[in-house]
C-alpha cells in the first residue's frame, strides 16, 4: 500500500535532495557524507513547521546562501578543500525506496549541493515530506517514517500503512 500512495502524490508535493560527491574515492564519499549530515540539519530546523511542499521550496530556495555556507563548513571541518556549490532547481531522480514507500523516478524540484567536480556517487532523499535517513539500519530491521502527508493520505483513503 506505501508504495501506491507514493505514486498518487503529485510531483510537485515533495522537495528532494541531492548531495554529489566529488569523486568516487573512499575520503570523498565520506567527506559527501559529513556535508550531508550538515544539510540535513539544517533543512530539518527551517522546514520543520512548513506545511506544504510551496512553502517548503521557497525556504529552500532563500537559504541557498546558507546551505551552501554550511556545507562548506563541513567539509573543511572534515579536512575537505575545494569548493561547495548549493543550487534550486528542478532535476531528475531515479525511483527510490525509503523502507516501504517507493517515491518514482521523475522530474522534481530540489536542493542539490555539489562539492568539487561533482564526479562522485550521488546521495538522495526527500526533505519535504521528510524521508531522509542518515543512520544505516540493521538489514531487515523496519524502518519507521512519519510524514503528516502521508498520514493526512492514509486518513482520506484509510488503511494504517503498513
Amino acid at each position: 500500500m506505501r508504495a501506491a500512495l507514493a505514486e498518487e502524490i503529485p510531483m510537485a508535493s515533495w522537495v528532494r535532495l541531492h548531495v554529489v560527491a566529488n569523486d568516487d574515492g573512499e575520503a570523498a564519499q565520506a567527506l559527501k557524507l559529513k556535508v550531508r549530515d550538515g544539510v540535513l540539519e539544517k533543512a530539518r530546523a527551517l522546514l520543520s513547521d512548513c506545511e506544504t511542499a510551496d512553502e517548503a521550496w521557497r525556504r529552500v530556495n532563500d537559504s541557498l546562501d546558507t546551505f551552501e555556507e554550511i556545507a562548506l563548513e563541513r567539509l573543511r571541518e572534515a579536512g575537505g578543500d575545494g569548493p561547495v556549490r548549493a543550487e534550486a532547481g528542478v532535476f531528475e531522480f531515479p525511483d527510490r525506496q525509503y523502507g516501504g514507500l517507493l517515491v518514482p523516478a521523475g522530474e522534481y524540484r530540489a536542493l542539490r549541493v555539489v562539492i568539487g567536480e561533482g564526479a562522485g556517487r550521488n546521495w538522495w532523499c526527500v526533505l519535504f515530506p521528510t524521508l531522509c535517513l542518515t543512520e544505516d539500519c540493521a538489514p531487515g530491521e523496519p524502518v519507521a517514517f512519519r510524514s503528516t502527508l502521508l498520514e493526512w493520505l492514509r486518513g482520506l483513503f484509510g488503511g494504517d500503512g503498513t
